[in-house]
């Protein structure tokens, strides 16, 4: 028993040791990654557009699957494209004027070069009235993938059937 035991000690040791070169790579790719995307979240909260093109790869996507926005049709909002998906957010900042989106994030976690935030956004927006926004907070799943340092693929999911809606005082460290 005793011999059998070391065997299977040291075949488990010797598996061990064998996997962590690759454990640590992939920590590193997941570390990495985590700090691109909360970079890139944290333009994004801000409505930082510039910031957040440098961090887009050419080709990154931009997927919505839960908004209700009939435009979209039952697939939801999905966009190709670092150019396109500047355009479309330029057009909805000028659209809507939005002050930030405010995001805050109660979990993130990463596997496999994928950054998982979980929260709400609390959208602050200008309304005619002095010293008044409007918010608009939901629930919010982000989901980053990040590949060669570069942001590849952003999927949101938010809680667009019951938001809170109301109106808050506006910040004054503006």
């Amino acid at each position: 028993m005793t011999i059998r035991f070391s065997v299977l000690m040291i075949s488990a040791l010797t598996a061990a040791i064998t996997l962590v070169p690759g454990v640590q790579a992939q920590g590193a790719a997941n570390e990495a990654a985590e700090a691109v995307a909360r970079a890139y979240m944290g333009h994004y909260s801000a409505i930082d557009l510039e910031a957040m093109a440098a961090l887009l790869a050419e080709d990154a996507e931009f997927t919505d699957s839960t908004t209700e926005d009939g435009e979209y049709g039952e697939t939801g909002f999905v966009g190709a494209g670092r150019e396109s998906l500047i355009t479309l957010l330029t057009e909805f900042v000028e659209t809507y004027h939005p002050i930030e989106l405010g995001f805050e994030w109660d979990e993130v976690f990463t596997s496999n070069s994928r950054v998982v935030f979980i929260g709400h956004v609390n959208a602050l927006y200008p309304t005619e009235t002095e010293g008044q926004n409007f918010r608009w907070r939901s629930q919010q799943v982000t989901v980053i993938t990040v590949r060669d340092g570069l942001v590849v693929r952003h999927q949101d999911f938010a809680n667009y059937a019951s938001p809170d809606r109301s109106l808050v005082a506006a910040r004054t460290d503006n």
